[in-house]
């Protein structure tokens, strides 16, 4: 499996199999890996319905990652496939030829409002983050993450030929940040910005 397919599927839901895998919560996994499914599904019905084109490649993609029945031996297949993807993604990065700053919007119940200026947070997943800040239509927390030179990242926008993705799409691996500041909004849905300043890449052991 190449870096081709792996993003192919972390653009459209295979980002939290893998995220629920790389933090550990391998119940929740299972049950995002059953919505995985079911899209994957819809997508392959509105092939043979004539209502969604597919090439050759994208079709057999597909027809490699759906499943009849959840058993151990699928999720043996599954949790393979997962780990493979994180290798994809983790080996495809390269450093960064300079400072670069990121987003990465957060709905509230997940965000770091809790925490304290200069406090050292991990975070255990793969972060998809952009060049240009968005406003989603929900109410969310901004990270604003300063990324050193020399600093592994991801950019999707080399994929753009064959995914469909945000422009200025980059990926960050599992990492440890310090909060260099927090400030509240109240106006929008953006309720503050928190300011990450991005340290050290985690280990990952799955």
């Amino acid at each position: 499996m190449d870096i081709e397919e792996t993003i192919f599927f972390y653009t459209r839901n295979d980002y939290l199999i893998i995220n629920n895998l790389l933090c550990g919560n391998m119940n929740r996994l299972w049950q995002v890996t059953e919505i995985v499914n079911n899209d994957s599904k819809g997508v392959l019905k509105e092939y043979k319905n004539g209502e969604r084109t597919l090439d050759k490649k994208s079709l057999k993609r597909y027809q490699g990652r759906i499943y009849e029945k959840l058993d151990d031996e699928v999720k043996a297949k599954i949790l393979k496939t997962a780990k493979n993807d994180i290798s994809n993604i983790l080996n495809a990065m390269k450093p960064t030829n300079h400072q670069i700053v990121l987003h990465r919007n957060v709905k509230i119940d997940d965000a770091l409002s809790h925490c304290n200026l200069n406090d050292i947070v991990e975070f255990k997943i793969i972060s998809s983050t952009s060049i240009t800040p968005s406003d989603p239509n929900y109410d969310f927390y901004r990270y604003k993450i300063t990324v050193p030179k020399n600093e592994p990242v991801l950019e999707l926008d080399q994929f753009n030929y064959f995914i469909r993705n945000e422009d200025g799409e980059i990926l960050l691996p599992p990492m440890k940040c310090r909060i260099k500041n927090i400030r509240n909004n109240d106006k929008g849905n953006c309720k503050g910005t928190i300011e990450l300043e991005y340290l050290e890449k985690l280990p990952v052991n799955i």
